[in-house]
């Protein structure tokens, strides 16, 4: 844990759910000091009024054992209770943290000392001693309350982020009193998905009658998916630190953390240029090469007439043509096939995912071929095709983010994808960790006489790390992973 302070700031950063104090619910503390008085008025009253009715005395019992039944209630169905003030609108909460709770102790030691002692003077002074207790911890409850009036909290978040990366959020509060100032006001935030819990704080010390403050914390999430950022909870223990009074703000945001993209080798520029290179020659031996238009220029003696531009022509008084060159650039059909039966699997293939987003993500003018689609079979298939360059690779992105490994994923059907798209200048890559069994259901489709169908165009990789390492090297996000980070 780490603390940071500005100003009047504190910010923690990192903290976990065990870090926040523990405190209980001061309707609860209210139930159980109800049935303690009342089961000590059951037992002291008849000492001190001998012709009181026994009636009285057994009206305190019941009362008692109905105040301790609901009290068990509400101790075991309390989360539920919770959940269903908050969707009421009272989601403003007064406890007692473990110094109040040693602090409301020892006023009860002292109330039955004196209700008890046989000493008059004795118990008159042991009152005495309880009032003196008792009026300081009244006036803090009462001034954890006011501490919590009329704030207005903010959040400012990124909607995305990269597995490993270090990324700030940003918590704003303004004080809206326009005399009292709030102090020690503590915002836990909770972070939810994947990788797990996290529950980061900020301290906010001092905020002025209209004044706004605004603090950070930072997060580093090591595992990719999607996240949930939310609610935010706020609660001062001003001044004395025996009551603590907290307040639920329901500003929830969803968090994509992309997975760590990979870092492509020398080794894999080499092969890029091979399979482009083979998807232009099987184009030209099918005669179906492709050229773009260069440019237009003067004709020249051999030049074939049908390339004449006429509309050129005639504005330049000679004759001109079109200029084409052969396609350089070869389209690129990523299928992924995230299939794994253990958990050790699981993890074996977070190098493929992030190998395929290093793809994504150097898929350029620059690069050998452009990326055309993505095809994902894991517990969903998904299948991503370009929308514009970058809606597409958010949308490829944010499904790598949130793929999931199975058992039994749809291998027919992205089979089946890729020889549908084996056609043109496409390079159809295939990412998988049983290459033996996808070679066999090629031949069986081939064999089954399906029209179109060739397993020719299909360039299969294992994602065995041995094969990925020659081509890439692994993201920092797999060391942290290792290391046990969330």
């Amino acid at each position: 844990m780490s603390v940071e302070k500005h100003r009047n700031v504190s910010v923690v950063t990192g903290a976990r759910a065990d870090s926040v104090a523990a405190g209980v619910g001061a309707g609860l503390i209210v139930q159980l000091l109800a049935a303690a008085a009342c089961f000590l008025g059951a037992w002291v009253l008849p000492y001190r009024f001998p012709d009181l009715e026994p009636v009285y005395r057994q009206l305190l019992i019941v009362g008692g054992l109905f105040l301790l039944t609901l009290a068990a209630l509400t101790l075991k169905f309390r989360r539920r209770l919770t959940q269903i003030a908050m969707r009421l609108g009272f989601e403003s909460r007064l406890l007692l943290p473990r110094e109040g709770l040693v602090y409301l102790a020892m006023m009860l030691v002292i109330a039955v000392a004196a209700l008890t002692g046989g000493n008059p003077d004795t118990g008159n002074m042991l009152l005495l001693v309880f009032g003196l207790m008792a009026g300081p911890f009244v006036v803090n409850g009462w001034i954890v309350v006011l501490m919590l009036l009329k704030l207005q909290v903010e959040r400012t978040a990124p909607e995305v982020a990269e597995a490993g990366a270090i990324f700030r959020v940003a918590i704003s509060i303004s004080n809206l009193r326009p005399l009292l100032s709030s102090h020690l006001l503590l915002v836990n935030d909770q972070l939810s998905g994947p990788g797990g819990d996290q529950h980061p704080q900020v301290l906010f010390m001092k905020i002025s009658p209209g004044e706004r403050r605004t603090a950070e914390y930072q997060l580093r999430i090591a595992t990719r998916g999607i996240y949930s950022l939310g609610p935010l909870k706020v609660s001062s223990q001003f001044p004395l630190g025996i009551g603590e009074k907290h307040q639920t703000f329901q500003l929830q945001q969803s968090l994509v953390i992309y997975p760590a993209p990979a870092r492509l080798q020398s080794g894999w520029r080499l092969r890029e240029d091979e399979l482009a290179a083979a998807a232009h020659s099987r184009m030209r031996t099918h005669g179906a090469a492709e050229d773009e238009f260069y440019g237009i220029r003067e004709y020249r003696a051999g030049d074939n007439h049908r390339a004449v531009h006429w509309r050129s022509s005639a504005r330049t008084g000679q004759l001109m043509v079109r200029e084409q060159r052969p396609v350089r650039r070869a389209e690129l059909v990523i299928l992924l096939d995230l299939f794994a039966e253990t958990e050790a699997a699981v993890q074996e293939l977070e190098l493929a995912v992030s190998f395929t987003s290093a793809l994504c993500l150097n898929s350029s003018a620059q690069s050998a071929w452009q990326l055309q689609r993505i095809c994902i079979a894991g517990a969903q298939y998904v299948r991503v095709e370009p929308a514009g360059t970058a809606a597409f690779r958010e949308a490829a992105l944010r499904s790598l983010a949130d793929c999931q490994a199975s058992p039994a994923p749809r291998l027919e059907q992205l089979l089946g994808e890729g020889l549908r798209a084996g056609r043109g200048r496409r390079v159809i890559l295939l990412l998988t960790p049983r290459p033996a069994t996808v070679r066999s259901e090629l031949q069986r489709l081939a064999s089954g006489g399906q029209t179109g169908v060739s397993g020719s165009g299909i360039t299969i990789m294992s994602t065995e790390h041995s094969e990925l390492l020659r081509y890439c090297t692994p993201p920092l996000q797999h060391e942290i992973a290792a290391a046990g980070a969330v």
